[in-house]
């Protein structure tokens, strides 16, 4: 064997051994940097008595300054008096750890960010204590992701449930809510359910002390019980009305009153309705118009749950999908794709410059920009197509029964739609697009990175164009 090269056979000096744990970890630091400076949320470092080490570029995306500038701004500038104070009481809490010597604790917040337009937007925040090999706190590592529209979704569902509410209380008939859970707690009653029956909250705090007080005979408690529980069972099931029964019920001042009690099944909470029939029982009318406006409580509870359904699953803005129910769509699709063996592919849009149409026109022109792209988009996809708002100028495509280079040809059709026709006050306006086929056993986030770096290669590219994942494409 002369003349052949033995050195790997020799062991390690301990200088090659410094030298390869050194290229390791300039490595992975790399591989961590490229991971921070492509990521959407915002990463970044802080000192333990809390200066800013680090930020990553998404920070000017998300709220408009860069990393330099976010780096030196102080806690004032950063966020609005009331997330400051979380923030100040947090580092007041970990100076009190690190001087016992305890563990420092993780920390997860909603806090609202001031931006450089002079907006604000809120983030979830998650801060974790780094250490040293020796165990030593050495700085704080964090990551803020903008739930602007999530929030805003859920104050518009609150104000719209607050509408309901006064609705209901002002209603002609008793109202009342209860949990469908074991505790059977009474949510809500409105103010006809207090006139006609007129137990205190403390009395009947529960579904069960109800049926106690409501029906003291207890065979006739029983009856109504076993018919009343079918039926419940029945409408829970289907989401669904409870079929309306007249029953003899007894109020607090001993007056047994004839009232038809229906009601809805709403997840896990029971709506029910009480009508009064005891004066006019054997007017048909009037007990025509008695259930006629039970009726109207239970369609009214329903239109009420489906907007806020729809609140929950569609972008305000544009009135198409959000990125909520794109997720849950993307997971179905796996699903379905690898039981029948079929394409599916991705689209992932980003309109060019879009900031710099903002920053010169306003939002609101923004806005109408998204409006129109959206519109367009729509018009040209197919039925099965699910088109949905990703966040700020970026759309999502699912395109099922579809592969890559299928996908291809319809993001470039779908370039050339925006890009052909001019946009009223600003002109010419273009999009840049990344495809992505599915890969079987791969999961949706890995996917949905894939056709990301795809759309990044399209920016890099010189924008207004359409870009394959680097899977397909190689």
């Amino acid at each position: 064997m002369d003349g052949l090269d033995n050195t790997q056979d020799q062991p390690m000096s301990i200088e090659q051994a410094r030298q390869q744990t050194e290229l390791r970890l300039r490595v992975t630091e790399a591989r961590c940097r490229l991971l921070a400076e492509n990521a959407s949320d915002v990463i970044w470092t802080m000192s333990l008595d809390g200066r800013t080490t680090y930020v990553s570029p998404s920070v000017e995306r998300q709220r408009g300054f860069t990393p330099q500038e976010a780096m030196q701004q102080p806690l004032e500038e950063i966020l609005t008096p009331e997330s400051q104070a979380i923030t100040v009481d947090y580092f007041s809490r970990l100076a009190g750890l690190l001087q016992a010597e305890l563990p420092l604790e993780r920390a997860r917040n909603e806090l609202e960010y001031r931006c450089k337009d002079g907006s604000t937007i809120w983030c979830d925040v998650h801060v974790l204590p780094v250490y040293s090999a020796d165990g030593i706190p050495v700085e704080l590592l964090g990551m803020s992701r903008d739930i602007t529209a999530v929030k805003r979704a859920q104050s518009e569902a609150k104000r719209s449930e607050e509408r309901i509410r006064k609705t209901l209380q002002h209603l002609p008939v008793g109202i009342a809510a209860a949990s469908l859970q074991p505790d059977q707690r009474i949510l809500h009653r409105n103010t006809k359910f207090d006139q006609l029956f007129g137990w205190t909250p403390e009395e009947i705090p529960t579904h069960e002390d109800w049926f106690v007080r409501a029906y003291p005979n207890e065979d006739y408690r029983r009856a109504v019980l076993d018919e009343w529980n079918a039926a419940i069972a029945q409408a829970a099931e289907q989401q669904g009305q409870v079929t309306p029964h007249e029953y003899r019920v007894t109020s607090r001042d001993g007056r047994v009153k004839d009232i038809i009690i229906g009601g809805t099944v709403i997840d896990d909470r029971l709506i029910c309705s009480f009508v009064d029939i005891s004066e006019h029982k054997r007017i048909e009318a009037e007990l025509d118009q008695a259930r006629n406006a039970a009726e109207m409580a239970n369609r009214a509870l329903r239109k009420a749950n489906a907007e806020l359904q729809r609140l929950a699953l569609t972008d305000r803005l544009t009135g198409i999908w959000n990125r909520a129910y794109f997720e849950e769509a993307v997971a179905t699709e796996i699903a379905r794709a690898a039981r029948v063996k079929a394409p599916v592919s991705l689209l992932m849009l980003d309109i060019d410059h879009f900031k710099a149409i903002n920053d010169t026109y306003g939002h609101l022109v923004g806005d109408r920009i998204l409006i129109e792209v959206t519109r367009r988009l729509a018009h040209h996809l197919r039925e099965v197509d699910v088109l949905a708002r990703w966040g700020g100028e970026e759309f999502v495509i699912l395109m099922p029964h579809c592969e890559a280079n299928e996908a291809r040809g319809a993001a470039e059709r779908l370039r050339a739609l925006v890009a052909d026709r001019a946009f009223p006050a600003v002109g010419a306006v273009t999009v840049s697009i990344g495809a992505a086929e599915y890969q079987p056993h791969e999961s949706d986030n890995a996917w949905i990175k894939r056709t990301d770096d795809a759309l990044y290669a399209a920016k890099a590219g010189g924008r207004n164009r359409v870009c394959l994942s680097a899977w397909e494409a190689g």
